[in-house]
């Protein structure tokens, strides 16, 4: 969000009211931008307005048809990637515009500790009959992990501890846990997506 932006929304200007707009007022209109997810309003008499804006989480890329980089925010919003700002978030694939399980995995991913969020290089729409919200996520440290939206932030810690201690391989997390190492000729392949984002960030 820019400065302008906030100003905008806010709709005052030097020599307004200092008491109209409330304090409450004020707040509800820079909530109505989207990026936005909290603002705090403070108005130190006679005439300073302060305003501290919380902006959602980043916590994915996502790749249009045509090539174009989106960051998606932990609301799902899903914003323009500025020119040169590769971000180091997982890739979405296969995912329908809004899909309402899109939005629960990206405020999933909001609660997943920094340094396992950066190892993630892929997630997957992966549904099944018995799994509407399934998920396969892949990571840079090369493990394949098959998961439901709704079991990730509860299974999170457990996959963390076995990324971190067992070597690569396959990773059931569903009503029951497994793993298996990786044969050599078994070792996951990059998908499309993650080609054309290694593309993007090699050119730049």
């Amino acid at each position: 969000m820019s400065k302008e932006e906030v100003r905008k929304a806010l709709g005052v200007v030097p020599g307004d009211s200092f008491f109209v707009p409330s304090s409450g007022r004020l707040k509800q209109r820079v909530l109505t931008l989207k990026p936005v997810e909290d603002v705090t309003i403070t108005k130190n008499f006679p005439g300073v307005l302060k305003v501290e804006v919380k902006e959602y989480e980043m916590v994915a890329v996502q790749l249009s048809p045509d090539g174009q980089m989106f960051s998606v925010l932990a609301n799902g919003l899903a914003l323009p990637v500025v020119e040169g700002r590769l971000p180091d978030k997982p890739v979405l694939s296969g995912w329908k515009p809004g899909d309402p399980n899109l939005i629960a995995l990206c405020r999933a991913l909001s609660g997943v500790p920094d340094q396992f969020l950066t190892d993630l290089s892929e997630i997957h729409s992966d549904p099944s009959t018995a799994y509407p919200d399934r998920i396969k996520l892949f990571t840079r440290s090369r493990f394949e992990v098959v998961t439901t939206v709704g079991k990730l932030a509860d299974k999170i810690s457990y996959l963390s501890d076995i990324v971190q201690n067992r070597e690569p391989g396959k990773v059931l997390m569903l009503e029951a846990d497994t793993y298996l190492p990786y044969s050599a000729e078994s070792a996951p392949q990059a998908s499309p997506e993650a080609d054309k984002l290694k593309e993007k960030d090699t050119t730049q």
